[in-house]
C-alpha cells in the first residue's frame, strides 16, 4: 500500500502542524502521572553519566588518547552526546514502526491528510528522553571552558554546525534503519547496532579505531564527518588522518545525503506496505 501522503501533497506548514498537536496530547498523557515522568526522566539522566564516567576513568590512567588531551577529548563527546540525545528525543520514535507494522496500527497512517512518518513521531513523542540532553550540554560547557577553547564567534558557530548536523544524521539513522521493518519487521535490534553503536563511537576520536570501523563512521553513520572533523577545526586538537580543513569546516553538511538517503527508504518502503488487512 503506498502512502498518498508522500506523493508531494500537503505542505511542510500542515505537517508540522500535526506533529505538534500529536506531540502536545502524548506530553499532556505523560504529565497526568508527573511521579512516573520525574523517575523516568532521572532514568534517562542517570543512564548518560555511565559513558562520561568511563571516559574520566580512562584519562584516569592515561594522559592522552591518540594525542587527545581528556578535556578535548569530552568536548568531542559533549558535542556528539547532546546531538544524539536531540535525535533521540525527536526522531527515536521511529524505532517503534517494526511493532505499528506488525499489529496493523500503521495502516490508519496511510488515510489520514498528513505525512506518514511525522504522524508516527507525534504519536510516540515523549517528553522524558529530553533527560539524556542535560549531562552532555553541561559536559560540553564545562569540557570547553577547560580545554581553553574560547569565545570566537567562528568557533562557537561550528560547534552549533556539528550538534545540529550530527542530529540531522543521527535522525536520518533512525529513519532508514526504522524503514528496514517495512521488509522485515523483526530487525528492530539490528538498526540499533546503526543508531547507538554510532552515538558510542562518535563519542571518542574516529582516528583510534580500526580502519573498517573508521569507515564505517565516515559513510554507513557518518558522525566521523558531521562531530569528529568539525571538532578538529574547533580544538585545533592533531589531525592524524590528515582531513582536509575544507572537510573539518564541512563535515556537518553531511546531513544532507544522509536525509535525502532516509527520505528514498522511507517512501520506498510505504510503497512497498501491503497493509496486514485490518
Amino acid at each position: 500500500m503506498a502512502d498518498p501522503t508522500t506523493v508531494g501533497t500537503g505542505p511542510l506548514r500542515r505537517d508540522l502542524r500535526v506533529l505538534w498537536v500529536l506531540a502536545a496530547g502524548r506530553v499532556r498523557s505523560e504529565m497526568q502521572y508527573r511521579s512516573s515522568f520525574v523517575t523516568m526522566l532521572m532514568a534517562e539522566l542517570t543512564a548518560t553519566v555511565v559513558d562520561l564516567v568511563g571516559i574520566i576513568a580512562l584519562f584516569s590512567k592515561i594522559h592522552s588518547l591518540g594525542g587527545w588531551t581528556r578535556d578535548q577529548v569530552l568536548v568531542g563527546y559533549g558535542i556528539t552526546t547532546t546531538a544524539f540525545a536531540l535525535a533521540d528525543a525527536f526522531g527515536s520514535a521511529v524505532s517503534l514502526l517494526a511493532e505499528w507494522v506488525r499489529v496493523g496500527r500503521f495502516d490508519r497512517l496511510l488515510v489520514r491528510p498528513a505525512g506518514s512518518l511525522v504522524q508516527l513521531l507525534g504519536h510516540e513523542f515523549q517528553l522524558r528522553r529530553f533527560g539524556k540532553l542535560l549531562q552532555p550540554v553541561v559536559t560540553l560547557l564545562v569540557a570547553w571552558h577547560l580545554a581553553r577553547v574560547g569565545s570566537a564567534p567562528g568557533r562557537i558557530a561550528l560547534a552549533v554546525a556539528a550538534v545540529v548536523g550530527s542530529a540531522l544524521v543521527l535522525g536520518a539513522v533512525f529513519v532508514t534503519t526504522a524503514s528496514v521493518s517495512f521488509w522485515s519487521p523483526g530487525t528492530d535490534e539490528v538498526a540499533n547496532a546503526f543508531t547507538y553503536g554510532g552515538e558510542l563511537a562518535g563519542q571518542y576520536p574516529s582516528h583510534v579505531f580500526g580502519p573498517w570501523l573508521r569507515r564505517w563512521l565516515f559513510t554507513v553513520v557518518p558522525v566521523g564527518l558531521s562531530s569528529y572533523a568539525p571538532t578538529i577545526a574547533i580544538l585545533g586538537a592533531p589531525n592524524p588522518l590528515g582531513l582536509p580543513h575544507w572537510l573539518q569546516l564541512a563535515g556537518p553538511l553531511v546531513f544532507v545525503p544522509a536525509v535525502a538517503v532516509a527520505s528514498l527508504v522511507w517512501r520506498a518502503g510505504t510503497h512497498h506496505y501491503e497493509s496486514t488487512g485490518s
